[in-house]
């Protein structure tokens, strides 16, 4: 499964211990809550968040395209003419996640606001020439633009 990038979860190891104990005879193994804690803390086992697409290309599969294919197709063009675009999320209604609080004073927050927009950003290969972000809202006239009081 971890070869695979399958997520493994609490339940998932307790159901595969059930299985075990049932196979190897133990009938009183109910696999508990407190059974899971102490066998992730015995073996080292932390929750993480999972982030980011998994590297599916071989190394040397990007390479060879890049140093072969890639240079092919870029030798008639300037750097200058060569751009990237890339589209990111913009979380426009979110505060920051640090603050600086007085030594005894407590720091909590509320829920952070899920208000996003998708922007698309792009640039030259040399770097001065910027494209203007294109963003892409919900609806023609997004609540974000609206001027108040006016």
């Amino acid at each position: 499964m971890r070869d695979k990038n399958v997520p493994i979860s609490g339940p998932f190891i307790i159901e595969k211990a059930l299985q075990f104990a049932k196979a190897l005879g133990y009938d009183e193994f109910r696999g508990s809550n407190g059974w899971i804690e102490k066998f992730k803390r015995r073996h080292g086992i932390m929750p993480k968040v999972i982030t980011g697409e998994s590297k599916d290309v071989d190394d040397n599969d990007s390479e060879n395209w890049i140093t072969e294919t890639l240079s092919k197709l870029l030798k008639d063009y300037q750097p200058e003419n060569i751009f990237n675009a890339d589209e990111t999320a913009l979380f426009f209604q979110c505060l920051p996640q640090k603050t600086l609080p007085f030594k005894k004073e407590k720091c909590f927050g509320g829920k952070q606001s899920k208000a996003r927009l998708t922007v698309m950003l792009g640039a030259n290969m040399t770097g001065p020439q910027k494209l203007k972000p294109l963003v892409i809202g919900r609806s023609k006239n997004s609540r974000c633009f609206k001027i108040f009081g006016g």
